[in-house]
Order: structure tokens, then sequence, then C-alpha cells
């Protein structure tokens, strides 16, 4: 049986359990309700030198990084599916994949540790507007991003949408002002529609 480790609230930790929710797939899962910080797993540096979460096993392969654990998952469970058999969607689908990882995380992460994570510190009010400003151009871009189709990828569910998703939830669940994102929302509607998505994502940020 498959082996996943890591807590609940992290949202790395959330895109690779999304996939192994929305591919029906049976996992031992180990320390779900850990803290920052703090990874109560004996000997866990040996399966993640990082001592970062995740980390799935898979018989002999260990696998270290959310989105990899998330093309594996697709690929191996769902080729031709969440993994495209196309090679311009399955472009477009890493594409939001390292979008997400790399653009919409940089810019969502100031504000969720002034939000959430700084308690009982408060955070600097023009350091957090400015945050927030950032955030909300990120999201501004995203807007732009989608095409005619109702996933990030065209038509259909593919793996670009776990990622994306995940960060579009983080992002709706902050309690901040919001411009018109009218194409995002919809997206967000769809997604909530997901069982997996509701399980797997949509928990109280802390």
């Amino acid at each position: 049986m498959l082996k996943f480790y890591g807590r609940r609230s992290s949202i790395n930790v959330q895109k690779a359990l999304w996939a192994l929710t929305e591919l029906g797939l049976e996992f031992e899962w180990l320390d779900p309700d850990g803290t920052f910080g703090t990874i109560d797993v004996a000997d866990y540096q040996t399966l993640n030198p990082n001592m970062r979460v995740p980390t799935l096993v898979d018989g002999d392969l260990v696998l270290r990084q959310s989105n990899a654990i998330v093309r594996y998952l697709c690929r191996k469970h769902s080729q031709g599916d969440l993994y495209p058999d196309d090679a311009g969607e399955l472009a477009v689908a890493d594409v939001w994949m390292d979008w997400q990882n790399t653009e919409l995380q940089a810019t969502i992460t100031p504000v969720f540790w002034g939000l959430i994570r700084s308690f009982p510190n408060i955070p600097d009010p023009e350091v957090m507007a400015a945050n927030i400003e950032k955030l909300n151009a990120s999201m501004v871009i995203m807007e732009a991003m989608f095409g005619a189709g109702d996933y990030v990828a065209g038509n259909r569910f593919t793996m670009g949408d776990i990622p994306a998703g995940a960060g579009v939830y983080r992002y709706m669940a902050l309690d901040i002002a919001r411009p018109a994102l009218p194409k995002t929302e919809a997206y967000y509607a769809r997604l909530q529609e997901r069982p997996a998505y509701r399980d797997a994502i949509m928990s109280p940020l802390v």
C-alpha cells in the first residue's frame, strides 16, 4: 500500500492528498495531524533529507515534491485523463502547476503568514497592504490566463487543476478584499462540486 507523510494543514500536502483522493487510491497516512515545523515520524529524515512534507512511498520509490507526486500519480493511474496524452494539453497543465508553485505561492505566502500564522504578533499594516496588493495582482494575472474552457488546460479537469485549485481555495479563504475575478470565481465554484476537492483542500486555514 502507498504510504503518505504530511500534516493536513500544508498546502503541499493537500495537493498530493487531492490527487490521491481524486484517483480513489488507498494509502496509509502518517502524521496527518502534525503541526507546522514538526514531523512526528521516526527516522523521517532518511525518507526526506529536506525534512519537508509531503513524502510519498510507493514500493521502492520515494517521492518528495508535491507537484512531482501529483504528476506521478496522475500519469500512473490516469494516463490519458488527468495526465493528458495530447502534448499541448499536457504542456498547458504543466504551466499551471509551475505557475502555482512559483508565481502564486510567492505572493500568497506573505499574506497567509501575516494573517494566519503570525498570531499573536500583529503584522505591520503597510507591509500587509502591500503584500495583499501583490497577491491580488497575481490573481488578476490568473484571471487573464484563463482560456475559454472550464478548467485551466481546457474543457476538462486535469492534473493542472490540482495545484491551481489548491491555490485558489487558499486565496478565497483569506479574509481580504479581492478584485472582481468572474472566471476565477466560476472556476472555484466548479471545483467545489468535486468531493475530493472538498475533502482534501477545503479545510480551515491554520
